[in-house]
């Protein structure tokens, strides 16, 4: 014999009839409720203003696929962190992480008054050409 498994309204802990689970997150911490219609209906009525106006999570109902994490910084504002760094004696990797460490000297001086990243050709080097796009024109 198989088991049944009767749900009771959680708010008034009596009514049985009717009730549904419902499954919910906020702030990060997943819950459920059991509601009986009348519950039912007041939690859509609070949660309607903010349906209206929020956005279905990309990706939801999906598990098991780790999200690609959005990058966060250009390949410019990186070559920007690596050429400060290599110009104030940081050590620094022409690929890859830019180390944490450096990142965080490079927002110190950042914060500090007067220019923390010269200007290209500042330092006496001859500005090197810019390479010719090969589709260009075409």
């Amino acid at each position: 014999m198989a088991d049944r498994l009767i749900l009771v309204d959680d708010l008034d802990e009596e009514s049985i009839k009717g009730v549904e689970r419902i499954d919910f997150m906020w702030r990060g911490t997943e819950y459920e409720v059991d509601l009986n219609p009348e519950h039912l209906a007041e939690y859509d009525e609070a949660l309607a203003p903010l349906l209206k106006v929020a956005r279905v999570k990309q990706g939801a109902g999906r598990k098991g696929r780790k999200a690609t994490k959005p990058k966060s910084e250009t390949a410019a504002e990186t070559k920007k962190v690596r050429d400060w760094a290599k110009a104030n004696g940081h050590e620094v990797p022409d690929r890859g992480p830019v180390p944490a460490a450096v990142r965080e000297a490079y927002a110190r001086a950042q914060a500090e008054p007067g220019p923390s990243v010269p200007p290209q050709g500042a330092q006496g080097d001859a500005a090197e050409p810019a390479t010719q796009n090969p589709y260009a024109g075409r």
